[in-house]
Formats: C-alpha cells, sequence, structure tokens
C-alpha cells in the first residue's frame, strides 16, 4: 500500500512540471501567412550579423545561434510568446528550436525552408 502511495504522489507532482509546448514545422509561404495573421508573433533570426544586414524578415530579432552567448539570450526571452525561428536553410534554426523546447518556450514554428524559401518565393525582406 505504502509503495502505491509513493507512486500515486511522484505521478501527481509530475503533472506539475509538464508545460504545453508546440513545435511546428511551416514553409516559408506558411510562415508568411502566420505573420500576416498574427502579429504578436516574434520573428528570430538565428543567422549571423552579417547575413542579417544582408536582408532579413520584417521586424526580426536577430541571435546568432553559433555564438557563444545565443542560448543565454534566448533563454532570456519570454517563454509565453510566440517564435518564428528562422536561419538560412534550416539547421541551425534546428538548433535553436531544440534548445527552446528544452528550456519549455510555448510555441515555436521553425521555418524549415529557410530564409533561401523566403527570398526563392519572392517574399519580402527588409535590409
Amino acid at each position: 500500500m505504502r509503495n502505491l502511495f509513493s507512486a500515486i504522489i511522484m505521478l501527481f507532482s509530475s503533472f506539475g512540471s509538464v508545460q504545453a509546448l508546440n513545435k511546428v514545422a511551416v514553409t516559408s509561404k506558411e510562415a508568411s501567412a502566420l505573420l500576416q495573421k498574427d502579429t504578436a508573433i516574434v520573428v528570430l533570426d538565428v543567422r549571423t550579423s552579417d547575413e542579417f544586414k544582408q536582408g532579413h524578415l520584417k521586424g526580426a530579432v536577430n541571435i546568432d545561434i553559433l555564438k557563444s552567448d545565443a542560448t543565454t539570450k534566448i533563454d532570456s526571452l519570454n517563454h509565453d510568446t510566440t517564435y518564428l525561428v528562422y536561419c538560412r536553410s534550416g539547421h541551425r534554426s534546428g538548433m535553436a528550436v531544440k534548445h527552446m523546447v528544452k528550456s519549455k518556450f510555448k510555441m515555436i514554428y521553425e521555418m524549415s525552408d529557410g530564409f533561401l524559401g523566403w527570398t526563392g518565393n519572392k517574399l519580402p525582406v527588409k535590409k
């Protein structure tokens, strides 16, 4: 009986640490439609600052995922906000999203075709 009671306590205590988390892969066309529909989405560009200066999505925040302080900067962001994360082609954004999932961000869209897909679809770029 004592083991059953302990198991029940552990089960209920684990529910307190479960976070609602959604991670969704989207194409650049889908991302564009999302951004038009929901202006509260924060766009996170995880490319280098030089890549960012050459062109980026309007309103994007730039955190270079390859820098040593990138995860600290990401962790300082509001975990309850919805994010659209992208890089050049999808590899670095995958690294960033993996960290964001571990850090329990609530809603993350990952642009699977990256900035190359965005520009290839002739979507607007800010310089």
